[in-house]
């Protein structure tokens, strides 16, 4: 028995005691029938191995995430995983499924998988903003203890001065991500190949301004102009592309499902 793996069986037992759950509870909210299925990777004596799968990690991160004090975090639980392993995913970020949304439902995307490799920095994912043209990327899908975790792998990662963030673009760097624009229908403003600054949390319509939208009948995310219909009723918005060989057209506000504000734009200059 080597330190690593001790260590592991310390880690998985003190996280569950933090969370106050007995090992019952843990193995049924990990999706199991009965203690007996989990013990073993608190006994150094049975658990030989340094690190667990990541399958495992996955439904702990689902069992115990929040709970206990301070709240357990998925990044300590990924800490059980071989390194490697964590590195390789380069982080996810949940999906956002717009067929399942509740009118007044939640982000977007949310950014609970994922950490920083560097303090500070923010995710670009691996899907384009459609001008026009989007695409979702790879999906990577994960079991969890009820289902599955679908997210967008993380493949950059853009160190932004938290002064400008905060000030400049009015952003929460906690609920902020970087997406590349891909298409014609915003040029001259956005060019493919630029990137966007998307603040998650800004997620509602709150002014005339450029939003990461979905609508129906269209599945990638896009990234268009929106202004409202003033004194409409039901109420309308009229989704505006930049480009001046493009139509826009109107539709009901509650059509439009707003994934976040656009904050901020990186162009080639």
């Amino acid at each position: 028995m080597n330190a690593e793996s001790d260590s592991v069986t310390v880690k998985f037992r003190a996280l569950r005691e933090r969370a106050e759950m007995s090992m019952d509870d843990l193995a049924r909210a990990m999706g199991y029938s009965r203690a007996s299925s989990i013990q073993r990777y608190e006994d150094p004596s049975l658990y030989k191995k340094e690190f667990i799968a990541p399958e495992l990690v996955l439904k702990m991160i689902k069992a115990l995430t929040g709970k206990g004090e301070p709240p357990i975090t998925a990044a300590e639980i990924w800490t059980l995983a071989r390194p490697e392993v964590v590195s390789s995913r380069g982080g996810i970020i949940q999906s956002f499924d717009p067929d399942a949304a509740e009118p007044e439902g939640d982000p977007a995307y949310s950014r609970e998988h994922w950490k920083p490799s560097v303090a500070g920095a923010l995710p670009e994912l691996d899907m384009q903003l459609g001008a026009g043209e989007g695409t979702i990327g790879e999906v990577i899908s994960l079991p969890t203890s009820d289902g599955s975790i679908s997210g967008h792998r993380v493949v950059a990662e853009w160190l932004i001065p938290l002064d400008y963030l905060r000030n400049e673009a009015k952003v929460s760097p906690n609920t902020t991500i970087i997406q590349e624009v891909k298409g014609d229908s915003m040029i001259p403003t956005y060019m493919p190949g630029d990137r966007v600054i998307i603040d998650l949390s800004q997620n509602a319509m709150t002014s005339d301004t450029v939003y990461a939208i979905s609508y129906e009948g269209v599945s990638e995310p896009q990234i268009k102009r929106l202004q409202r219909v003033p004194l409409s009723s039901p109420a309308q918005v009229v989704i505006i592309s930049d480009n001046a060989n493009l139509k826009d057209f109107t539709v009901e506000l509650s059509q439009v499902h707003v994934l976040g504000r656009i904050c901020g734009h990186v162009a080639r200059k």
